[in-house]
């Protein structure tokens, strides 16, 4: 990414922007070290996001209410349960695939195993209705930099990289 964002002073970052198609074309994704994200943004959001589900699991394991979750705005704002969602069946799809392009494995019909967090980065477009609430867990009062930070690193990176 390097090569690209000094294009200016860089003769090869037309090779690494073919690299990145590449990539793409021949795996499906793309790992990228942008230069501009400090690690320690990293690591401040991995240990901010492990200590939050480690406690929130304990309550949820333990029966207690979880104030962050919202299954009434179908959990499209704050956390989301292990085994709430259910990965949609593309079954007939992957089957009507030349033998060449199906996948490896079926779809999985059981529910998701993961946990996960649902937090908007950036500024919503004017048309969008923005009626969902931003939840910021209590115990953690860096919450909203520290997503916002990580999230828009993300975004610049996949910015950069398209």
């Amino acid at each position: 990414m390097q090569a690209f964002l000094d294009r200016d002073n860089n003769s090869h970052w037309e090779i690494e922007c073919k690299k990145v198609a590449y990539s793409f074309h021949k795996f499906g994704i793309l790992i990228v070290r942008d230069p501009r994200v400090q690690h320690e943004d990293n690591e401040k959001y991995i240990d901010m996001v492990e200590s939050y589900f480690e406690s929130v699991g304990q309550k949820y394991y333990n029966g207690e209410n979880l104030v962050d979750m919202r299954p009434e705005l179908s959990f499209q704002t704050g956390v989301t349960p292990e085994s709430t969602e259910k990965a949609r069946n593309h079954e007939a799809i992957a089957a009507s695939l030349p033998e060449e392009h199906k996948p490896l494995t079926l779809y999985p019909l059981e529910p998701d195993a993961k946990w996960r967090f649902f937090w908007p980065i950036g500024d919503r477009p004017i048309e969008i209705n923005n009626d969902l609430p931003k939840v910021i867990p209590e115990e953690f009062p860096e919450w909203e930099e520290k997503m916002d930070c990580w999230g828009n690193h993300m975004i610049n990176a996949a910015i950069t990289a398209a």
